[in-house]
């Protein structure tokens, strides 16, 4: 483990330009390590390096991209939340961000690795259920900011198509509302993912009536749920997103009837 350790450093410090299959395996082997260092500051940060210097060639990636489907690693146990294989999804999950983000710009990998990539990351936005953030002892899980970071990726892939951005939306909702009381930013990385959506796929008047249903849905899991906390956790979740969704509009310069529309729901929430 040292030796790999000292490679990845290595390569976040850009002095190793040509990588082995080998150390590929271990970097996926490793990816949901419960050691923060290794798994976050070593694995994904050296990942990220060797996608964004293009250290990293077509074939390289389609592998990791293969590896990573044909493991299911974006969906181990799923089916049990609160266990440590939310470390092993969430960081699968950035892994498929760093190479839809750079694939965007460069449209190199196969169109169809693309498109199922695109599907799995839906198909497990859909499911995930463990809404750790930090972790004291083993970092950072952060499925749902991770995740966001996924949707936006997507988004922002020339390939996306129209039902991708309503599948986003449906996923953001669902976040929205099975919040239990976010605080570790992951409401301002789905509105990135939402503004994304509103600014380069769907129509004003769509996203506007996906935010006044999404109100009115969550006011009325308040209003016959009066003795539960989770409820009111999703409306302050939703007032938040909203909140960075206007500031993330407005440093654009879009979206200005929308952002009226926001404006008066983040209203009819203030108490």
């Amino acid at each position: 483990m040292t030796n790999l350790m000292d490679t990845l450093q290595n390569i976040k410090d850009r002095k190793i330009n040509v990588v082995s299959k080998d150390i590929l395996d271990q970097m996926i082997t490793n990816i949901g390590s419960t050691d923060p260092i290794l798994r976050d500051k070593l694995i994904y940060s050296a990942f990220w390096t060797l996608v964004n210097d293009e250290i990293l060639d077509e074939q390289q990636i389609e592998y990791v991209l293969n590896e990573l489907l044909n493991k299911q690693l974006l969906t181990l146990d799923i089916e049990k939340p609160m266990t440590d294989s939310v470390f092993t999804r969430s960081f699968t999950s950035l892994f498929y961000a760093a190479i839809l983000w750079s694939d965007a710009k460069k449209h190199k990998i196969d169109a169809d690795l693309v498109r199922k990539v695109m599907d799995v990351s839906h198909e497990y936005m859909e499911r995930e259920q463990d809404l750790r953030g930090h972790d004291e002892d083993k970092g950072w899980a952060h499925a749902a900011a991770h995740g966001a970071d996924l949707l936006n990726a997507i988004a922002m892939h020339p390939l996306a198509m129209e039902d991708d951005a309503k599948r986003i939306l449906q996923n953001i909702a669902r976040f929205m509302t099975i919040a239990e009381g976010y605080r570790d930013d992951e409401e301002e990385r789905l509105a990135r993912a939402f503004v994304t959506v509103a600014t380069r796929h769907l129509t004003e008047e769509f996203t506007i009536e996906w935010a006044i249903k999404l109100e009115q849905s969550l006011n009325e899991r308040l209003a016959n749920n009066k003795m539960d906390l989770q409820p009111y956790y999703a409306q302050l979740a939703y007032k938040n997103f909203l909140k960075s969704s206007y500031f993330l509009l407005e440093r654009l310069n879009e979206g200005k009837n929308l952002k009226d529309v926001i404006q008066k729901i983040i209203l009819r929430m203030m108490h």
